[in-house]
């Protein structure tokens, strides 16, 4: 199975959105999305998410190895500002890194 995400959030009904990332490889992708590099599981980083290198938000950031996650498989979670044009530049980035 790849890697898929999803807004867990009413998009432009909340002030913050959250995605949510799961699959075999998506750990991959953090290093290209954002500007800190994340070291423990399971706590929760302040950063800057990125997108070929442009800034897309100041977004907060926690991943999870499988089995410990909602899932059961290694995921990572973004809560970023629920703005239409923020979650569109999210989505933009997931679909840069694949």
């Amino acid at each position: 199975m790849s890697a898929i995400y999803a807004l867990a959030t009413p998009p432009a009904q909340s002030a913050i959105c959250m995605f949510r990332v799961s699959g075999k490889g998506c750990l991959d992708a953090i290093p290209r999305l954002f500007k800190n590099q994340l070291g423990s599981p399971r706590r929760f980083y302040k950063t800057e998410m990125i997108n070929s290198g442009v800034f897309v938000d100041s977004v907060a950031v926690v991943f999870f190895r499988g089995p410990k996650s909602f899932t059961g498989e290694d995921s990572f979670e973004v809560f970023a500002h629920g703005g239409l044009a923020v979650i569109g530049n999210i989505i933009d980035a997931f679909e840069g890194v694949g």
